[in-house]
């Protein structure tokens, strides 16, 4: 009775805790693009890459100020990819003319943050992120990131918004488009580090 017992135990843990299919991980670069089937990978910045853009970053546009602060997140796997990887974590706080607070994501954990790097365009040093942001009926996009001049010290962001579709659920349904959530900007701004 108790090795029946045992066996019933070991298959319900079996099955509340799924196994990967992954003997080994295989350790690459994360600038490796010609991998169709990523599952058993972790994908490294074996260059150190990444420490260059974390820190905190500022810049204004359209009368508001965005703080915006990045940090590496090491060996991370992703049920959507399924694959490990490192990348850039970025979390920002946008205020207006006066320093009032218009956004501020700034207390999420770093594997909450609304920003996640993707990688390295192929052809290009433009790091590419995406932002998807729940609390504001999904406003989201890919952002890139690239160095403004040789120093590092100043760094061009470039938002480019997803279409959006506001349905009744969203708190600014009535809104006129004209005032509609805008947290980062749509053009290109350079930011300072701090």
């Amino acid at each position: 009775m108790k090795s029946i017992l045992f066996i019933l135990l070991m298959m319900i843990s079996c099955k509340s805790f799924p196994q990967s299919n992954c003997q080994t991980t295989i350790t690459v670069p994360f600038r490796t693009y010609n991998i169709q089937n990523k599952e058993c990978y972790y994908f490294k910045d074996t260059h150190n890459e990444l420490p260059e853009y974390e820190g905190t970053w500022k810049g204004t546009w359209n009368n508001k100020t965005l703080v915006i602060s990045f940090t590496k997140m090491t060996n991370i796997y992703s049920d959507a990819l399924e694959y490990n990887r490192d990348y850039l974590a970025g979390k920002f706080k946008t205020l207006d003319n006066n320093g009032n607070i218009l956004f501020n994501n700034l207390n999420l954990q770093n594997n909450e943050a609304k920003i996640r790097g993707i990688n390295f365009q192929e052809t290009t040093n433009k790091y590419i992120m995406s932002y998807t942001d729940n609390d504001l009926c999904g406003i989201g996009g890919s952002i890139k990131i690239s160095f403004a001049n040789t120093a590092k010290t100043q760094l061009n962001l470039d938002f480019d918004q997803d279409r959006q579709i506001i349905d009744t659920d969203c708190y600014y349904y009535s809104y006129p488009p004209s005032q509609y959530p805008e947290p980062l900007p749509k053009n290109n701004i350079v930011l300072i580090k701090q």
